[in-house]
């Protein structure tokens, strides 16, 4: 008989959100801060992308974290601390969609607040304004118990101000340019929005604005959107392996790491010592290049990160979707030690729809 306790747990929901630097700093072991893996001797390196905190692949060694074997230990994360802020490629289109119903200024929603009873502008008659949002909003939370997406494309293509009825700022055309590049058409021309003013822009907004846009401020800020810290997976996800002649292979996405931190390491001493405005414009672009391919190597107006041989390396997007996939490859697939159900009989459609696509 097993001496382990088995607890039974009943899943109510399944949630999505995004993490805040603050928590992924948390839930890190160690800053990673070191672009080799191995030392002359064999030996992981201390803050390195191989640390023995990250978890242990050796079958006879003990991770430095959680005291388990390979076996039993689930591995553990790290983090990288970004010199600049960086966009994920992922949410460009949620971030443009917010640069343009907000104020540049404020922050606050591109929409009037309106008012009732005697004092009602009837200058604001059929326009959509912030009380009429939150009824709306309302109601149908009361109907179906839940807002239909439409709801929310409705309220951001109501939004059309030229001029922030909060605080007069006069509003300007923003365009994007794949796959990361917000442009800005003011008065003296045209101005690029580095990351760092996207956030500064991002941070303005209250979470009241927020939830009329169809955010949960309490699970997703949209300036979590824009990276400060980047998370490290543990070893487990990115074993190396050693082939017959001796040399240790390591994994697409620790080759890819090893740049990151490389560009980082560049970006932060050239900083520090004070070094040209465009020496530190042309190393941020190389390190938000990076972390773009880091997530997605097939994205569209860049060229992908290649290995030496020229092949294309394969990171997180690619691991995840497609036939070879871990959804319809491993979780899905037939000759697996744990199988879970089609995805249909799990979520719901929309929420499989998002799933497959991404």
């Amino acid at each position: 008989m097993s001496t382990e306790e088995l607890i039974h747990k009943i899943v109510d929901e399944i949630s999505f959100g995004l993490i805040s630097p603050k928590d992924l700093r948390k839930q890190s072991v160690v800053e990673i801060q070191a672009p080799d893996t191995y030392d002359e001797d064999g030996a992981p390196i201390t803050a390195g992308l191989m640390d023995g905190r990250l978890g242990t692949l050796e079958p006879r060694q003990r991770c430095r974290t959680c005291g388990n074997t390979a076996i039993r230990c689930p591995g553990h994360f790290g983090h990288i601390e970004l010199a600049v802020p960086i966009v994920h490629i992922e949410f460009t289109k949620i971030i443009f969609d917010l640069l343009k119903a907000t104020c540049r200024s404020c922050g606050r929603i591109l929409l009037p607040e309106g008012s009732e009873g005697p004092a009602k502008d009837t200058s604001l008659d059929g326009r959509m304004t912030v009380k009429k949002a939150h009824a709306r909003i309302e109601r149908l939370n009361e109907l179906l118990g839940t807002i239909p997406d439409e709801v929310y494309k409705e309220i951001m293509t109501e939004i059309k101000a030229k001029q922030c009825p909060y605080c007069a700022g006069v509003q300007y055309k923003i365009t994007f340019e794949k796959p990361t590049k917000f442009i800005e058409q003011t008065e003296a021309g045209s101005e690029p929005l580095t990351p760092s003013m996207i956030r500064e822009r991002l941070e303005r907004v209250s979470d009241e604005d927020l939830e009329i846009l169809g955010f949960n401020p309490k699970v997703a800020r949209p300036e979590w959107m824009v990276l400060q810290v980047l998370p490290v997976p543990p070893v487990y996800v990115r074993p190396s392996i050693t082939l017959e002649s001796g040399i240790r292979s390591e994994d697409d996405l620790t080759h890819k790491l090893v740049d990151i931190i490389r560009i980082n390491q560049r970006l932060k001493e050239n900083m520090d010592a004070g070094a040209p405005t465009l020496i530190i414009q042309d190393l941020s672009e190389l390190l938000q290049y990076h972390v773009t391919t880091y997530f997605n190597n097939e994205a569209s107006g860049i060229p992908p990160a290649r290995h030496r041989s020229g092949r294309a390396l394969k990171t997180l997007s690619q691991r995840l979707k497609g036939k070879e996939g871990r959804f319809r490859s491993n979780l899905s697939g037939k000759r697996v030690d744990r199988r879970i159900l089609p995805c249909g009989y799990l979520f719901p459609k929309k929420l499989l729809h998002g799933i497959l696509r991404k």
